[in-house]
C-alpha cells in the first residue's frame, strides 16, 4: 500500500505535467514536447501501478481489509485488478516502448522512420554568463521512436490514441487508490473527491 501511494502522486504530478497550459521553462521547447514527456513517464508509472494492484490482491494480509469493503468499493477494486490482469502484458509493451528512457536503439528506429511532416528547429543562445542550446527537434524524434508501434498516420493521431488507452488505464489505477483511502475512512466511494480530469488531454 505504500507503494500505491508513492505511485498515486506520481501519476497526479505526470497528469499534471500533461494538462497544465503553461509551465514556464519547462515549456523552453514547446508545450507538446513537455506534455509527451509526461504522457511516457506516466506510462511506466501505470506499469508499475499493474504489478503492485495484482501483487497487493494476492497478499494473505490484505484479504482483511478486502472483506472491509462494502459493495461499490469491492466492485471498484476488483474491476482495477481484473483490468491490469487483462492489460497488463500491453502495458509493459507500451512501458518499453513509450515510457522508459530514450536510448540508443529507440534514436535508431525514429531516424529511421521519421515521418514526412517531421520538423524542428535549434536555437543556441550566448550571454554574458554563458549560453546553451534548445533543440526544438528532439521532441519530433523521441515521439517517433515511441510511437513507432502505435497505429496512426502522424504523430498527433498516434498520440491521441496512446492517450485514449492511457486514460482508462489512469481511472483504473486511481480508483484502485480511492478504494484503499475510502476503507481507511469509513465512506463510500461517493464522497471521495475524483482527483484527476483529463482536460486537454
Amino acid at each position: 500500500m505504500a507503494a500505491l501511494c508513492v505511485l498515486f502522486e506520481d501519476l497526479r504530478i505526470e497528469l499534471t505535467g500533461q494538462v497544465e497550459d503553461n509551465l514556464l521553462r519547462l515549456d523552453e521547447c514547446g508545450k507538446e514536447g513537455r506534455r509527451f514527456y509526461f504522457l511516457r513517464r506516466s506510462i511506466a508509472t501505470l506499469h508499475e501501478f499493474s504489478e503492485v494492484i495484482q501483487q497487493l490482491d494476492g497478499l494473505q494480509d490484505f484479504q482483511r481489509i478486502k472483506s472491509g469493503f462494502d459493495d461499490e468499493v469491492g466492485k471498484h477494486w476488483k474491476n482495477s485488478v481484473e483490468y491490469f490482469k487483462r492489460q497488463h502484458a500491453y502495458i509493459a509493451r507500451l512501458r518499453n516502448n513509450v515510457g522508459g528512457h530514450f536510448g540508443r536503439s529507440a534514436a535508431k528506429v525514429a531516424i529511421a522512420n521519421l515521418m514526412p511532416d517531421a520538423s524542428g528547429g535549434l536555437e543556441v543562445t550566448f550571454t554574458d554568463h554563458g549560453g546553451g542550446a534548445k533543440l526544438f527537434f528532439a521532441h519530433e524524434i523521441v515521439a517517433t521512436g515511441a510511437l513507432g508501434h502505435v497505429p496512426g498516420g502522424t504523430i498527433q493521431a498516434k498520440s491521441r490514441k496512446l492517450v485514449l488507452r492511457a486514460l482508462v488505464a489512469y481511472r483504473k489505477a486511481t480508483r484502485a487508490v480511492d478504494c484503499i483511502a475510502v476503507a481507511y475512512r469509513g465512506t463510500g466511494l461517493a464522497g471521495c473527491r475524483w482527483r484527476f480530469k483529463a482536460r486537454n488531454a
